[in-house]
């Protein structure tokens, strides 16, 4: 169900630069814990994203597209080179929607994101996946903030398109986009009061000093000041409100009746860091208004303003919180009350000098009339749900009357000063929690989604998770809109809700004040696949605790945008304690494990270089996990291939050496003809370093550029792996195995080719059903690599050449398949929801009944068919263009891109994964789709991709 929580996951963002990454020059270790015990969990290291969230997504759109002509002409390469573009700063909370109008309409949409690891930058609606042409980080922690700004500047002065407005998406972004708009001369707001329309001290004062009723109020800096302001105050009676200065949703926002009150919430509130992730320099101190509450959005063109909705507010007392939310009704302007809240609300637009652009302001009407609590010069915020009831109720929505102010001058003006009659009755019912606890159900949802009046409605709880208290936005446990042409089917919807909070909403399990402690799983080095695999654990309640194999890994910012994880952070360090093969160092990592106050319930390895320590310390934990004395081979390439050897199992002819001599006496051993030699690294992945000699002095080549290096894993590569080179068709088997029990989640077949002078380049890889002589001959021989190995608990991913005389292996890896999860949708799209490799890794360790319910063999009956396409870049330049996006857009195949350049950015020939310029998902239910479309991106990368200077 759509809802305000956070997206889960994302999609494929390659860390650029990495390969010119110094991976020598590590930063501190307790800065690097710091760091990533900070991070929000969603680096923006994509550089653009196109496309739809999942399949659904992408067929519901497709019907849409039949009716939007802008949007037909959005995917149109010729129309769109030439389009302006749209900046958006921090495009999330209802600037999600603001960005997804802009693409709606045929524009190019530019993300603009103004704090560093904004912890709100994830509160978009679920489902919600916006496209953009280009993203660009401002410096929040810069030294200098006009530097910083200057470098935003001439980020965007570089990108192709025109700049024709310059938006703020969510409160955060209002100064940066002022500063922006300025910069390049587009339609804005006076940058002198851009302060006063943020700050609502100085929104406050400014607005006084221009004759408008205003709220008494002190900012205080230290408890001295307070006390001297209430002093001279003696408020009477003894009401004041004590919150931040910049912040939103309730925050932090107190009713204090005396001066200990005041002085505790001062406390609590100075310094810290608010919801929006600002700290508070100072406290506001106000005189408590008693009122009813109410919203009044608006939107202007150079001065013209326009009333889009007037809400009021039902915010209540409970669970010792004095405002909460319970809901919002959109109002008619029919009378002497929204009157005079539009005539107030036009006093304040002046004194603000907000002449241009979206306006959310809330008015307390008091008994000596209007006043103003705060406005924000965005649009009305909550994620935007209430934007269906306003286009039921009056037919249009601020957020697309603020793109016509800007884009669409005569639909704009056309609109009428303010809605006098409502088309239907509207509102937005705020579910509010009166007990806390961990939920078994949830009937009551279920009842009002049977409601006459049911719109829609967002769930951010589920079965199984712990509910706390509602006392404020942050903490609603979900949200319902309700919409209908009789006002009193939708209030007696209303008032039922209100009687079902108080019974029948809710099933507990357990009853408790605060969240039961539950079982720890452990995931070590939680990146690439293994991020999502994290994700996984905490979506399910688990706690989740992450552990480091090495110290400031090169590849631990492997994550998808979006993938939200909390949890511990723990450091194991190889060096700690010494020992023997740094044993003493895997006891130092268990003891820090045991100290914390959960029980392990799962230890998995993320990546590749985290299988050799989850097995060791699964072993230690007796939890689920593999056999340790063959823990080397499933992590040891020359060791895995030796095992499987021994146990009857084809494998390749290989050698590991450490010396050039140890080398020279194995070719001459073996004369290899025709001589094709495989040089490559032991221990990494992603066809890092991987190269095929047709001579000794190549091979003597290859072994001097890896023997000793670091690897794309951060790894030192103590010998290289010499093998034969297996001619044929490449394979990847991935499987969850519990207890002995193996299922395959997915066959891909690899598209591999020669380009750039590199031999084996990832083009793409295609998901096969398992149901021909082929597919089961690579399962079978899976399934004899696995029993070889041992592998009897979770993922498996294992990449085998299908040659002349069968399959033989070329590695496995005892972990879900990589490429930060990329794949996970296509299999999903294609085999069913819940079938991918890392749900069921995590069902076979957590949820036996679910993992009971996934097939022996989840590819026999694909509903759909799917490809993932790696973008090859064939030529080094700077981007001027990138025609191509537009093409594959238009695709009927196409579900999603995620590309790592934007237009400015210098393009770098593909020799493998870590230089790939972008990703492409592709699904269809006709294969021939699929295929065809598949053939035309590769037409693309060869002539219409990309421009260059």
């Amino acid at each position: 169900m759509d809802g305000f929580k956070p997206l889960r996951k994302s999609y494929s963002e390659p860390v650029r630069g990495l390969k010119d990454q110094d991976l020598h020059k590590r930063t501190s270790s307790k800065k690097f814990l710091e760091t990533w015990n900070e991070r929000d969990w969603a680096p923006i290291q994509k550089r653009g994203s196109f496309g739809h969230k999942s399949i659904a997504e992408k067929e519901s759109a497709a019907a849409l597209d039949s009716l939007s002509p802008a949007r037909a002409a959005a995917s149109s390469a010729s129309d769109r080179r030439f389009t302006p573009a749209v900046v958006v700063v921090d495009p999330f909370s209802s600037g999600a929607l603001l960005a997804d109008g802009v693409v709606k309409r045929g524009y190019h949409c530019i993300r603009v994101n103004s704090e560093n690891a904004s912890p709100v930058a994830a509160l978009v609606q679920a489902g919600m996946s916006t496209q953009y042409d280009a993203t660009v980080q401002f410096d929040s922690e810069h030294a200098d903030p006009k530097a910083a700004l200057a470098n935003v500047v001439a980020e965007l002065e570089e990108l192709p398109w025109k700049i024709c407005c310059v938006l703020p998406g969510a409160e955060t972004g209002v100064l940066l986009a002022d500063q922006l708009a300025d910069k390049f001369g587009t339609r804005t707001n006076p940058l002198q009061l851009s302060n006063a329309r943020r700050n609502k001290w100085v929104m406050g004062e400014t607005i006084r000093a221009a004759g408008v009723r205003a709220v008494k109020q002190k900012i205080a800096t230290t408890w001295e000041e307070a006390e001297e302001f209430l002093r001279d105050w003696n408020p009477d009676p003894y009401k004041v409100i004590v919150k931040p200065n910049q912040s939103a949703g309730s925050d932090d926002v107190f009713l204090c009746t005396s001066e200990e009150e005041v002085k505790k919430g001062f406390d609590k509130i100075n310094g810290a860091i608010n919801g929006l992730g600002v700290k508070n320099e100072g406290v506001l101190i106000q005189e408590f208004l008693e009122g009813k509450e109410y919203v009044v959005d608006t939107v202007s063109r150079d001065g013209v303003s326009k009333v889009t909705a007037i809400w009021e507010y039902d915010k209540r007392h409970v669970n010792d919180q004095f405002n909460v939310y319970f809901g919002m009704k959109l109002l008619p302007v029919d009378d002497e009350l929204t009157k005079g809240l539009v005539a107030y609300q036009a006093s304040v637009l002046k004194a603000l000098q907000i002449v241009n652009g979206p306006a959310h302001a809330e008015v307390m009407m008091t008994k000596t009339g209007p006043c103003l609590v705060e406005v924000g010069s965005r649009c009305h915020g909550g994620e935007g749900t209430w934007q269906p009831i306003s286009n039921g109720c009056v037919g249009y929505n601020q957020i697309d009357v603020t793109l016509s102010a800007y884009l669409e001058e005569t639909r704009f003006m056309a609109l009428p000063d303010y809605p006098v009659k409502l088309n239907m009755s509207g509102c937005e019912a705020f579910i509010v929690a009166r007990q806390s606890g961990v939920l078994r159900g949830v009937p009551g949802f279920d009842i009002i989604r049977s409601m006459e009046s049911h719109l829609r409605g967002e769930q951010m709880i589920h079965p199984g998770m712990f509910m706390a208290k509602t006392i404020d936005c942050f903490t609603r446990p979900a949200s319902f809109q309700l919409l209908h042409k009789d006002a009193a089917v939708v209030k007696k919807d209303y008032e039922r809700i209100r009687e079902l909070e108080e019974r029948g909403m809710w099933d507990f399990s357990v009853l408790c004040a605060t969240k039961p402690e539950t079982g720890a799983i452990v995931i070590v080095d939680p990146f690439s696949s293994g991020a999502l695999l994290a994700s996984k654990v905490v979506a399910l309640g688990y706690k989740l605790i992450m552990l480091f194999s090495e110290k400031d890994s090169p590849v631990a910012g492997l994550v998808q945008s979006g993938t939200k994880l909390s949890g511990e952070v723990v450091q194991h360090d190889e060096k700690e304690g010494g020992g023997s093969e740094g044993e003493l160092a895997v006891e130092e990592t268990a003891r820090k494990l045991q100290a914390l106050p959960y029980p392990i319930l799962a230890i998995l390895p993320g990546a590749e270089t985290g299988v050799l320590l989850a097995d060791q310390l699964a072993d230690k934990f007796g939890t689920r996990t593999n056999p340790l004395y063959l823990s080397t081979a499933r992590r040891n390439k020359y060791v895995m291939g030796e095992t499987i050897r021994a146990a009857g199992v084809r494998a390749v002819k290989q050698k590991i050496a450490t010396t050039w001599t140890e080398v020279q006496e194995f070719l001459r051993d073996w004369k290899p003809d025709p001589y094709k030699v495989i040089v490559k690294p032991n221990q990494s992945a992603g066809s890092d370093d991987v190269f095929c000699c047709t001579s000794e002095e190549e091979v003597k080549k290859g072994f001097d550029k890896i023997n000793g290096a670091i690897n794309g894993l951060g790894v030192v590569n103590e010998g290289v792996l010499i093998q034969e080179f297996l001619e044929g068709t490449e394979y990847v088997v991935d499987t969850v195995s519990r207890d002995g029990v193996s299922k395959v989640t997915a066959i891909w077949e690899y598209d591999k080719r020669h380009v750039n002078d590199q031999f084996n380049v990832y083009f793409g890889m295609k998901l096969l059903p398992a149901d021909d002589e082929l597919t089961r001959s690579l399962v079978a021989y899976q399934d004899s690599v696995l029993k070889a190995l041992e592998i009897v608990n979770g993922p498996a991913h294992a990449e085998v050449m299908m040659t002349k005389t069968g399959p033989c292996l070329v590695e496995v890896g005892s972990r879900c398949h990589g490429g930060e999860g990329t794949w996970q949708p296509i299999v999903e799209g294609c085999n069913g929801v819940g079938t991918d490799q890392i749900n069921a890794t995590v069902d076979a360790y957590l949820r036996p009944d679910e993992w009971d319910k996934v097939p022996l063999m989840c590819g026999e009956s694909m509903q759909r068919y799917g490809r993932e396409v790696f973008l090859v870049a064939r030529e080094d330049g700077r981007i001027k263009s990138m025609p191509g996006v537009d093409v594959i857009m238009a695709l009927p195949s196409f579900v999603k891109a995620e590309m790592a350049v934007q237009v400015g950015d210098d393009l770098r020939k593909t020799v493998d994964c870590f230089t790939r310029p972008g990703a492409v998902q592709l699904i269809h239910e006709d294969a021939a789709v699929v295929e065809a479309d598949y053939v035309r991106i590769r037409e693309l990368e060869l002539d219409g991709m990309f421009e260059l200077y």
